[in-house]
């Protein structure tokens, strides 16, 4: 096989419905349990960190103790893993600037899910107190981004904010990528077909003296049997396929579910529960596409990882052990 760099980058995070879950299982334990794996082939993971949960959790601390716990437990494992050569970057779910903590828990509004949903000086604001948040909690430079929900359009309401904060590199565009949800939609079928590019104000117009550059996740074509047997799973399964998150995921909307199990849609390439599964294809097609300089970047999130994610993982790696990991620490030369 000639050869492939990939990169695993997943979005550090709680859930947004009316259960976000616990930190311990969402975040710090299957992030741990990632690791253990990773370790075995001196791989690293790139977390894309939902810093306004950070901001949020010290925000609460000094009235609930059981924050001021939970954000040190975060920040510890994050430093843990940026000494240790892991990545950390910028990911942001606006919604937290809304949301509230009370004796009854998360109040989560979701109503602003977009960052578009924001005036422009809010919007500074928020990009400016994330990062500056987030950077108590590695030890490496921030630069890249990704956003909440792949809500990253219309880019030119939010590109100042992120120059202005240091942020060149965004990695949330996926080949054929669209979703018609008025709260989370998005477009990329117009997605240029390159192993990366720079653009100034569209993600999805090259733009060779643009000031940012998109590297994007890798997508992969999924038949409509695959949904049906990942319901099956999620109502008559083993405990190989339950995810190690212990909060509800946002409802979708209804055509979301109805595309999905009538048509072939694509997806970025995950490691999140049964679509660990499609690892080995993902790469098989990445590899017979492939042009130069481009990456196999799989993504996923801790939250929604299980079991059969970890087993699929170690046995891709160790089927791919000419496979080279980078994180984005590693592609600085891009920048130029």
């Amino acid at each position: 096989m000639q050869k492939v760099n990939y990169l695993i980058s997943l979005d550090y995070e709680l859930f947004f419905g009316k259960n976000p879950g616990s930190v311990e299982n969402c975040m710090l334990h299957p992030t741990n349990q990632l690791i253990d794996v990773l370790n075995k082939y001196n791989s690293k993971v790139c977390l894309f960190v939902d810093a306004g949960f950070l901001v949020k959790l010290k925000d609460y601390s000094t009235d609930f103790p059981e924050l001021a716990e939970q954000y040190q437990k975060i920040q510890e494992q994050l430093l843990t893993l940026s000494k240790a050569g892991h990545d950390i970057q910028l990911h942001i779910h606006p919604h937290w600037f809304d949301s509230t903590y009370d004796e009854n828990g998360w109040q989560i509004n979701t109503e602003r899910y977009r960052l578009h949903d924001f005036s422009v000086s809010e919007i500074n604001e928020i990009v400016r107190s994330y990062k500056a948040e987030l950077q108590h909690c590695t030890e490496q430079p921030i630069f890249a981004y990704r956003a909440g929900g792949w809500c990253l359009q219309p880019f030119n309401k939010i590109k100042e904010a992120l120059l202005n904060n240091g942020i060149w590199l965004d990695s949330t565009v996926f080949n054929q990528g669209y979703s018609t949800d008025p709260t989370r939609h998005f477009n990329f079928k117009n997605m240029p077909q390159l192993p990366h590019w720079r653009f100034s104000s569209d993600p999805l117009e090259a733009d060779t003296s643009g000031e940012f550059i998109e590297l994007p996740i890798s997508a992969f074509k999924t038949s409509p049997l695959f949904f049906w047997k990942l319901a099956f799973h999620k109502k008559f399964s083993s405990q190989q396929f339950k995810p190690f998150g212990d909060g509800q995921a946002m409802v979708a909307n209804n055509q979301y579910y109805f595309e999905r199990l009538t048509q072939s849609t694509y997806g970025p390439v995950m490691i999140d529960g049964a679509k660990a599964g499609q690892l080995q294809s993902a790469l098989d097609k990445h590899v017979k596409d492939q042009k130069a300089d481009a990456f196999f970047n799989i993504m996923g999130h801790p939250k929604s990882l299980a079991p059969y994610s970890l087993t699929e993982l170690d046995l891709f790696l160790k089927k791919n052990i000419q496979l080279h990991c980078k994180t984005f620490q590693d592609l600085t030369y891009l920048k130029g």
